[in-house]
């Protein structure tokens, strides 16, 4: 494992004289440092799916993939799998083996591969460039980067280009150079290096080319670095020098690698370099330090990539091996522990950790130094649990009681309290120093002893304990005592102690450990999983996971809330809140192993085996060793991660991502196929999604690669997705992806309006059809009730008005034979006048019964003639007003208005007392309109609602208004007049045009609809 100074630490180093700085480190011995934060060692072989042999060259290109040039080929590593390139151009033999890999600042992923070939990768597309740019088809046998991301590239035709605004530039084309440069470079001062397989170093400078070989004791460049402060490093085969101002320095590399081949050279984002040669990997940090990866030593390393997450992938022969930092940085045996199997863990207010092996003393760490206490025969004894504050640390030990250490000078000192001293017993399990400084100790089976004042104070069952055996103690925010047995939770106040039990909501009475974090929620575990105390009330969270339902063995809460978990086979972060608020799913729940960092997962059951110590930090003991995790740390560096569309596809036909995406409507459904852009651990990242213009809120957060979306609507949608990184951070840009789901042409637009109008144009014509068929229906009753009324007429007039004209005619011969002075004959001549009057109304009924024919088109001139047909005083002003244009009438329609207006005409001459009466006949466009009116004396609202009694003229009235389909509205007050309006809608009233159908047509659509005022009266009287 090579080991390292933290980054944090290294950010700040000076980079200016570093060739010096390596040369004293060198002098010094090359000493390797201890340090805080390691790095995870990842391998893949043939044995975990790597294909492709031999490793050349390494690069990420901008859309995130990792690109591995090898002897069969292009391998792209999405993060999960590997997959073979060896035809990226269509009708291209294979590629063969891939010798360089470089991604530019403009997003191009450059592939150079044997012969007089090279490649550009840029946004899912491969193009030969050598066709596309035209350049001379020699072979190219170097590339790199200069100082502002630009590709530098080597032919042996071409000679040195530069690629920049899209176009390559000729640095030099002289011929001055015979050999084939292998490796090239741009320094700080702008200045372009060439180092040649057989001819040594050459320099340009000002489009100059010298040959400065001779300076070297070697005439094979194998790799060139570009150094932070201005200077060179040159990789050669017999070692690596530093090229300053005044020429190269010879670099001593660590004594048991004797003159290695220097193959590859890079430089990470903290100034680091890194050396791969014949006999493994090496680094030199910016302070001189230099270090291997031991488990590559016997390997030859031919190339070092540093990706954006700050992971370092170095191949070989051997397959492509990688080198990130984990979440955890772990201690066993192997840095310097003196044993693996862990006990109790406390931080004191010094940063040193303190530490007691399950096998028995205590021991400290700090800055990667351990040490161990001999004193008070700590040494021998086995340490149960640890406690401190104010510069003393309290240990209870399994047989010699109470220890208290503290710090002398350069030293430590301790006293030990036992039996003898007033201690309960010399076996303590769980010990405990109060803010106060009291010290409360938990034995094994003798109950808990306070020590205050110098002096013990025991308490036992005797005393109200559940339980003589104390598990855990912690002291409350309120200062309350709260012990953990195996018969319950105790809590003591300074005077009584209470017990709390399964019976009070415990998931068991067998309590392990306590815990009070910062938000004063006292968590407590079980034998039978992890329940809390909050205001006075204990509760089991609702969506508990499942290790949390079983024995926890630590728990300790870092600086953002969240709450560290070990137990016996799992190290969990979980987010207090969302655990108190039974909003917790399995994806909120970090689960860290191996791949973290951490040696393994088993706890220790141990009282405090996990503490926060004041840097934010988190310490667990676990059955292999101490770990510990820096969340802040890996918070504060998270490198942002952004999501990768890999595929679209609908109904399993796969999109061209590089055009503008449309879908038919008949795809059932449409898949995307995602990842990020983090190489680092992309099992732990998680995603969330929405579709605009189908999605009205984002996602549930998944750790699924793919969405799916059937049926959609035809529109215009809009594809989102945002990932977090391995910490848990929302902090990457969003990706956007919009496409068309385009309609059927039965879910046009055109289409829907044609079947609209189609649709109204149906119901239109049944509407007319009906209408058209009601109207003949009519017509045929009017003209049955025409022909009886004519029939009546005709009878009433050959009957009985012949029978009272004959009757009148000889009453009248009777009256002329009686003498004037007879008794009778006044008597007789009032008969005879009645029987005139009963003779004229009989006339008056029958002209009702049968119109005239030349009346049947002029309703207006009918009603101007019922003045004189019925006998009303002169004094009776009476006009009729016509509104528009006549237009034709339906015979039969005619004939009821004009029948229903002449009632109401006879009944304002003869019953209204009025001084004038009005008659309006108005012709509009989708209605008939009569209004009759008069200034008379009003009608009472009983008779106007029912008709007076024995007489039928406002019920027949009323009931052949309905007949036709028309509204008829009376309105009346006493005193006031009565007002008479009957509306008919034109369909009913106005005889079919014959200007042809469209106009007809036309004619409908434009005219006024009917609609009858609010008010209206429709009864039916009988």
């Amino acid at each position: 494992m090579i080991t390292m100074f933290p980054r944090n630490w290294r950010r700040h180093c000076l980079l200016a004289g570093i060739a010096v700085i390596c040369l004293v480190g060198a002098a010094r011995g090359l000493e390797s440092s201890r340090a805080v934060l390691q790095y995870v060692h990842d391998k893949w072989g043939a044995n975990r799916g790597f294909i492709g042999g031999t490793v050349y060259a390494i690069c990420q290109s901008a859309d995130g993939y990792l690109w591995i040039g090898t002897e069969r080929g292009l391998v792209r590593f999405d993060g999960f799998s590997f997959t073979l390139i060896q035809r990226p151009l269509p009708d291209s033999p294979p590629l063969g083996p891939v010798r360089g890999l470089v991604s530019d600042v403009e997003g191009n992923l450059w592939i150079r591969i044997d012969g007089p070939h090279l490649i550009r990768y840029r946004e899912g597309r491969f193009e030969d460039v050598v066709v596309r740019f035209g350049l001379d088809k020699g072979a190219f046998t170097a590339m790199s980067l200069d100082g502002n991301g630009h590709l530098l590239l080597w032919g042996i035709e071409s000679r040195t280009l530069r690629f920049k605004d899209g176009k390559f530039q000729r640095i030099i084309t002289s011929d001055e150079m015979d050999g084939i440069a292998i490796s090239v470079a741009e320094t700080r001062d702008h200045k372009i290096w060439l180092g040649t397989r057989d001819i040594g170093l050459f320099r340009i400078d000002q489009g100059r080319l010298n040959n400065v070989s001779g300076e070297l004791n070697d005439i094979s460049i194998n790799a060139l670095l570009p150094a932070s402060n201005g200077g060179l490093w040159v990789g050669t085969d017999i070692g690596m020098k530093f090229w300053d101002q005044s020429g190269p320095n010879k670099i001593e590399l660590p004594s048991f690698i004797n003159q290695p081949q220097i193959l590859a050279l890079s430089k990470d984002f903290e100034g680091n370099v890194w050396v791969g040669t014949n006999h493994g990997l090496f680094r030199i940090t910016p302070d001189g330090t230099i270090s291997s990866d031991r488990d590559s030593e016997s390997e030859g390393v031919t190339t070092i990539y540093e990706d954006r997450e700050g992971d370092i992938w170095f191949g070989g022969s051997n397959g492509i091996e990688r080198l990130r930092e984990g979440m955890f940085t772990s201690y066993s045996t192997a840095q310097g522990l003196p044993s693996d199997n862990n006990g109790p863990v406390y931080v004191d207010g010094e940063g040193r950790t303190w530490f007691a092996p399950l096998s028995g003393g205590l021991y400290w760490l700090k800055d990667g130094h351990v040490g161990r206490i001999s004193l008070a025969g700590l040494e021998s004894d086995v340490v149960y649990s640890i406690s401190g504050g104010d510069g003393e640390i309290w240990v209870g030990r399994q047989n010699g009681g109470l220890t208290v250490v503290s710090k002398n000078g350069d030293s430590f000192v301790a006293r030990t309290y036992t039996q003898t001293d007033g201690l309960a017993q010399n076996s303590v399990y769980s010990v405990h120093r109060n803010r106060d400084g009291t010290v409360w100790a938990g034995t094994v089976s003798a109950g808990v002893s306070r020590f205050k004042g110098g002096e013990f104070t025991n308490y036992s069952t005797v005393d109200g304990l559940k339980s003589n055996s104390v598990n855990s103690i912690v002291e409350s925010h309120d200062g309350t005592m709260w012990l953990a047995t195996p018969s319950g939770l105790v809590s003591f106040d300074g005077k009584r102690w209470t017990n709390h039990a399964s019976s009070d909501g415990l998931p068991s009475s067998d309590v392990r450990s306590i815990f009070e974090d910062t938000k004063q929620v006292l968590w407590i575990a079980t034998a039978g999983g992890l329940a809390f105390l909050r205001l006075g009330h204990i509760g089991v969270p609702n969506t508990l996971p499942e290790p949390l339902r079983e024995d926890v063995f630590g728990i300790a809460e870092d600086r953002r809330g969240f709450l560290w978990f070990s137990t016996s086979d799992h190290v969990l972060q979980v987010d207090r809140d969302r655990l108190l608020a039974g909003a917790l799913n399995s994806l909120d729940v970090p689960s860290y192993g191996t791949a973290d960092g951490l040696k393994g997962v088993g706890g220790v059951r141990r009282e405090r085996s996990a503490v926060a110590d004041s840097l934010g930090r988190v310490w667990i003991s676990l059955s292999r060793g101490l770990a510990v995790a820096n969340p802040e740390l890996m918070l504060r560096d998270s490198t942002p991660v952004r999501v990768r569309i890999e595929s679209i596809s609908a109904g399993g036909i796969p999109a061209n991502l590089s055009d503008s995406l449309k879908f038919s409507s008949g795809s059932q459904s449409i898949n995307f196929n995602y990842a990020s852009t983090n190489l680092s651990m992309p099992e732990l990242e998680r995603f969330r999604y929405k579709l605009d213009g189908y999605d009205t809120e984002w996602s549930d957060v998944v750790a699924s690669r793919h969405a799916i979306y059937s049926h959609l609507a035809p529109g215009s949608y809009r594809f989102r997705i945002v990932a977090s990184s391995r910490e848990g951070l929302w902090n990457g840009p969003e990706t956007a992806i919009p496409f068309v789901v385009e309609p059927a042409f039965w879910q046009t637009r055109w289409f829907r309006i044609s079947c609209a109008a189609l649709f109204a144009l149906v119901i239109v014509a049944l509407y007319r059809l009906r209408m058209y068929h009601l109207t003949r229906q009519l017509n045929v009753r009017f003209q049955e009730r025409l022909a009886e009324r004519t029939r009546i007429a005709q009878e009433l007039h050959d009957t009985l008005l012949q029978g009272f004209v004959s009757a009148s005619m000889q009453l009248d011969v009777a009256e002329d034979q009686l003498p004037d002075d007879s008794p009778t004959k006044p008597a007789l001549k009032r008969v005879l006048q009645l029987m005139g009057r009963v003779t004229e109304e009989g006339r008056n009924a029958l002209r009702g019964l049968r119109t005239a024919d030349h009346d049947n088109r002029d309703l207006e001139l009918a009603f101007s003639r019922i003045r004189q047909e019925v006998v009303v005083d002169e004094k009776i002003g009476y006009r009729v007003i016509a509104h528009s244009a006549r237009r034709p009438l339906r015979p039969a329609i005619r004939d009821e208005v004009y029948r229903i207006g002449r009632e109401a005409l006879i009944n304002a001459f003869l019953h209204a007392q009025a001084n004038t009466v009005e008659v309006e006949v108005e012709y509009a466009s989708n209605y008939l309109r009569i209004m009759v009116r008069d200034d008379g004396c009003g009608i009472d609202p009983h008779v106007l609602e029912a008709g007076r009694h024995g007489h039928w003229g406002l019920p027949g009235m009323r009931e052949r208004s309905e007949g036709i389909g028309a509204s008829l509205r009376l309105r009346s007050r006493i005193g006031a007049g009565t007002e008479v309006e009957l509306t008919v809608p034109n369909s009913i009233a106005y005889e079919s045009q014959t200007n042809g159908t469209v106009s007809q047509w036309f004619g409908w659509l434009s005219r006024e609809r009917f609609e009858p005022q609010s008010g209206e009266r429709k009864r039916k009287d009988k």
